[in-house]
């Protein structure tokens, strides 16, 4: 039996991934998260502080009184922190009522916890130094009634920005001020789950385990640790990917990862010869026997005034910008990359002159369809429902004033259709634009005209 190439043994790996992934699809594995479909996993504010603050309220809808708290406390090390009978929690707290806004801060009218929430944003000027002035935390006496707490992805301490004149002394865990006296207890709490810090991913597991995993509860829970691996890159899919196969080809030795480059480095020139391929040759032999009969014009730089009719007035003057010529191929490198087309004129039939039959891309979709002037038969849009044709509004509303089309996105169906353009939906809808145009019938299309 012939040994595989490394190409091959890539190519079949991917064969049975394919298929390992959409068996794990009908069992009904899924990445789907509720949370992070409505909300950014990077926000701060209206997700992270506001869900993990339901958690803390004893007075939250998950009706566990204080339980959620106590884990908290218990998963930082500070099990008797709070009176828990007399506790408050507050979210986005603004103590003097007008400028500051701490994001979580709970007391319980003697001892008290500033938790400031610094998922992806910047330290503040002397944000610690006037937080712990706002809530009192300034007298050095009072030193061991208030606790910080630094809510990140895994900075060591705030910033001496952020600090203003306070530094954190590591060793002792606390807040010192000016004078190297303590005015709070420090901490910080990490999102990551691999850290050396303490992880809020402890108290969040502790909860799931605190109450039925079968409730509304814990699947809010399980969904918010993970939009926090979302958040810190520490997701791992549910359904096997293409990171996995490519992971356990190198751990087995294989070539998979650098054949993999060694693709990805080719793709663009071979995307490049299918779109110029298609834009030239393949339109010219399936319009070939109609433009040798005078029934079709194919417009090009020297009759691109045809095009003038069918384009707005900005580009009348120069009409020969939106011609396709290899060296401004969507997939080659360079500017003037988008906005090109082939196009062919109708010269006889009921939309002779008045019609245009394109291919054309722009920025990110490849459209097929056909142009109309100002003054054509609007009998032509009973075509756009049986053909799946639309009026594409960046298209009509910058360029073509009456155009109607099929779209794809370029870089993804639209080039692989491509490859195989004679079986592709473009040439459908060319073929079915031709016949409903009264310029071809179906044994002009199917005689010795496949590609």
């Amino acid at each position: 039996m012939r040994k595989m190439d490394s190409r091959e043994e890539l190519f079949a790996a991917l064969d049975r991934f394919e298929g390992e992934q959409a068996e794990q699809k009908r069992k009904g594995l899924n990445d789907f998260n509720l949370l992070s479909s409505v909300l950014s996993v990077n926000d701060e504010v209206r997700l992270h502080t506001r869900f993990i603050y339901s958690l803390l309220n004893p007075k939250g809808k998950h009706y566990q009184g204080t339980r959620f708290l106590e884990l908290f406390l218990e998963a930082i090390g500070r099990p008797d922190w709070l009176d828990l009978s007399s506790v408050t929690v507050l979210k986005e707290h603004c103590p003097d009522g007008q400028q500051d806004q701490i994001d979580l801060w709970i007391t319980d009218g003697k001892r008290q916890i500033v938790i400031e929430n610094k998922l992806n944003a910047q330290d503040q000027k002397r944000q610690v130094a006037r937080y712990l002035e706002a809530v009192g935390a300034t007298d050095p006496a009072q030193a061991d009634e208030t606790l910080f707490i630094y809510l990140t992805k895994n900075r060591q301490a705030p910033s001496a920005f952020g600090l203003g004149g306070l530094t954190v002394c590591h060793r002792t865990s606390r807040l010192l001020n000016a004078s190297s006296q303590p005015v709070a207890h420090y901490q910080n709490l990490s999102y990551r789950k691999n850290t050396q810090q303490d992880s809020i991913h402890t108290w969040l597991e502790s909860c799931v385990n605190a109450v039925d995993r079968q409730s509304h509860i814990a699947w809010a829970l399980q969904d918010y640790q993970a939009v926090v691996e979302r958040a810190t890159k520490e997701y791992v899919s549910k359904v096997k990917t293409l990171k996995d196969i490519l992971e356990e080809g190198i751990a087995e030795g294989k070539r998979h990862h650098e054949q993999a480059i060694q693709l990805t480095r080719e793709l663009p020139a071979i995307h490049a010869s299918w779109l110029e391929q298609a834009l030239t040759s393949n339109l010219e032999e399936l319009f070939e026997p109609f433009v040798s009969k005078g029934d079709m014009t194919r417009i090009g730089p020297e009759n691109v005034e045809l095009l003038s009719p069918f384009v707005h007035t900005a580009f009348q003057k120069d009409a020969s910008g939106l011609l396709y010529a290899p060296r401004f191929n969507f997939f080659r490198a360079g500017n003037g990359t988008r906005n090109r087309g082939a196009f062919y004129r109708l010269e006889t039939g009921p939309w002779a002159k008045e019609a245009v039959l394109m291919l054309f891309y722009g920025s990110k979709m490849l459209h097929v369809g056909c142009l109309l002037t100002e003054h054509a038969d609007r009998s032509i849009e009973g075509l756009m429902p049986t053909l799946k044709l639309s009026e594409p509004a960046a298209l009509k509303s910058k360029i073509f004033p009456r155009v109607m089309t099929y779209a794809e996105a370029l870089e993804y169906q639209g080039i692989i259709h491509l490859a195989d353009f004679s079986n592709s939906p473009q040439r459908r809808v060319l073929d079915e634009l031709l016949t409903g145009l009264s310029c071809a019938d179906s044994t002009t299309l199917s005689g010795g005209n496949e590609i």
